[in-house]
């Protein structure tokens, strides 16, 4: 038996396109009514994507330009600082960490104006600098260790044994501080000055024995002869001033 296909008619076709026509009017309808109801929501986020490009953009020429600024300024104030001029060196740091906040040389002028006015003579201002680079930049693993150094080294000037000796401590606490040794010796230097020759001697055999090949185990080598030879033997069980307890004694 032969199908035959069927043809829809003229009136049934017009009927379907008319369908067709009504649905396309309606998705276009509610996608005017939809696009009219969240235009202006629309608008705004694509006007702040556009300034949120040319904001970064901006921002990365802005701190191109301040970088290149601050490292010229950088080169000139350290030529001072070798030159010994501190009060120079002092004011160009300064002008980097006043105008220059955001820059790369930021927190190598705060140190250097840590070191101006330790070269100055002006310890407090040196230790109230020193505080503000650790407050700020805790996490600069490479100047940081020299901070705590040169904190010391202010500390020492002042004759604040024991706030030098916690800060030679800071720099041993540090990971892979490249300066270990140098703290360790100053710290030694540290005790010996406070006439603590007992924990002085532990320091200077410390550094000797852990930093053998370092420059300042010679060094030890060399203040723990002398250091030595100026203590006194003690008894067993008696006390040296701030040192520890002596274990033996002839």
């Amino acid at each position: 038996m032969k199908i035959k296909k069927r043809i829809p008619k003229k009136k049934e076709a017009a009927n379907e396109t008319e369908d067709l026509q009504v649905i396309l009017q309606n998705i276009q309808s509610k996608s005017t009514g939809a696009f009219d109801k969240y235009r202006v929501p629309l608008i705004v986020i694509i006007v702040l994507i556009g300034i949120l490009i040319i904001g970064a953009g901006s921002y990365r020429l802005l701190s191109s330009h301040w970088n290149k600024a601050a490292s010229v300024l950088e080169y000139k104030a350290y030529n001072y600082f070798l030159e010994g001029n501190y009060s120079k060196a002092l004011s160009s740091f300064q002008e980097i960490a006043d105008n220059y906040s955001g820059s790369k040389s930021a927190p190598v002028a705060l140190y250097y104006i840590g070191n101006s006015f330790s070269g100055l003579g002006q310890y407090d201002d040196a230790v109230r600098t020193y505080n503000e680079f650790i407050n700020k930049y805790s996490d600069h693993q490479t100047i940081l260790p020299l901070v705590y150094l040169n904190l010391g080294s202010v500390y020492m000037n002042k004759k604040d044994y024991n706030s030098a000796v916690s800060a030679f401590k800071n720099v041993l606490s540090l990971k892979d501080s490249l300066v270990s040794d140098r703290a360790v010796y100053e710290m030694a230097k540290a005790y010996e000055a406070s006439g603590d020759s007992v924990n002085a001697i532990e320091r200077y055999e410390y550094l000797t024995k852990t930093y053998p090949a370092s420059s300042w185990s010679q060094e030890a080598k060399s203040r723990l002869s002398k250091v030595k030879g100026d203590s006194p033997i003690l008894p067993v069980g008696q006390v040296q001033d701030g040192g520890k307890q002596v274990k033996g004694g002839k």
